[in-house]
C-alpha cells in the first residue's frame, strides 16, 4: 500500500507542474500551475533547437521535457525549502556563483526562485555572465502568494522592480506579463487556502493515506474546482484586469 501511495504522489507531483485541462477537476493549484506551464512552454518554443539551457533553482526539473531539442542543465542549492530527495540536478551551487564559464548558455530559466534568493542582484549578474550575447532569460516570480518554503521566502517584486533589476544588470527587457487578473487570482488563493485548511485537519486526525487522499480529492472537486472555474471565467470577462499571481519576464543580453 505504501508503494502505491508513493507512486500516486509522484504522479500527482508531476501533474502539478504540467497540468492538462482536466486537472482543473483534481488540482487545487490548477490556475497557478497551468499559467506558469504555459509561460515556460511559450518560452521554450522561442529557444533555438540545439541550444544549451540552464535551469537555475531547478528543483525536480519539471519543465525539462519542454526543451527536448536542447541540452538542458539544472542547478540548485543544497538545503533550502525543499528536501534533497526532491531535487534533480547536474550541479549544486551556493545560490550566487554559477559554476560555469562566461557565455556558456543560449538561454536561462529561473522560475519561482528569485523570491528565495539571498542576493537577487548577485544572482542576476551571474546569469548575465553565463549567457551568450543575445541570450534569452525567462523569469517567473509570485506577486500575490502566501509565504512558502518557510523561512526562505524573502520578497515580492512589482513589474517596475523586475525591469529595474534586469536593466541595471546587463539585460534588455523584452516583455513583462501578468499570469492572471483579480478573479483568477482570488479563486486560486481561496482554493489553496481551503484545501490546505482541510488537509491540515485530516493530518491532525492522523488518517491513513487510503482515507485521507480520496477525501482531499473530493474536497478539491466539490470546493476548489468551482472556485477556480468561476475565477477563470470572470477573468476572461474582465480581460484579466487587476492584481496577478505571478509576473513572467522575458529579457535578453545585449548583442556584442
Amino acid at each position: 500500500m505504501k508503494q502505491i501511495g508513493k507512486k500516486i504522489l509522484t504522479w500527482e507531483a508531476q501533474g502539478n507542474f504540467t497540468p492538462r485541462w482536466y486537472s482543473l477537476l483534481i488540482n487545487p493549484y490548477f490556475i497557478s500551475r497551468s499559467s506558469l506551464y504555459r509561460a515556460v512552454n511559450r518560452f521554450a518554443s522561442q529557444c533555438s533547437a540545439g541550444g544549451t539551457i540552464l535551469d537555475v533553482g531547478c528543483g525536480s526539473q519539471p519543465y525539462r521535457h519542454l526543451f527536448a531539442s536542447q541540452r538542458y542543465i539544472g542547478i540548485d542549492i543544497e538545503g533550502g525549502g525543499h528536501s534533497q530527495s526532491q531535487k534533480n540536478v547536474e550541479a549544486f551551487f551556493d545560490g550566487q556563483h554559477i559554476p560555469y564559464g562566461d557565455a556558456s548558455f543560449d538561454a536561462v530559466i529561473i522560475t519561482e526562485v528569485l523570491e528565495h534568493a539571498d542576493d537577487p542582484v548577485a544572482l542576476i549578474r551571474e546569469i548575465n555572465r553565463v549567457l551568450k550575447a543575445d541570450g534569452k532569460l525567462l523569469v517567473t516570480m509570485p506577486f500575490v502568494w502566501d509565504e512558502h518554503e518557510q523561512p526562505y521566502d524573502f520578497r515580492r517584486f512589482t513589474r517596475f522592480e523586475h525591469q529595474r533589476l534586469l536593466e541595471r544588470n546587463g539585460f534588455r527587457v523584452v516583455s513583462i506579463q501578468k499570469t492572471t487578473g483579480i478573479f483568477a487570482t482570488t479563486g486560486q488563493l481561496i482554493s489553496a487556502f481551503l484545501i490546505e485548511l482541510f488537509a491540515g485537519g485530516l493530518d491532525r486526525m492522523k488518517l491513513k493515506f487510503r482515507y485521507s487522499y480520496p477525501l482531499k480529492k473530493i474536497c478539491t472537486l466539490v470546493v476548489c474546482f468551482p472556485l477556480q472555474l468561476l475565477g477563470l471565467a470572470l477573468d476572461v470577462v474582465f480581460r484579466h484586469r487587476g492584481i496577478t499571481l505571478d509576473y513572467v519576464v522575458i529579457a535578453q543580453t545585449h548583442a556584442v
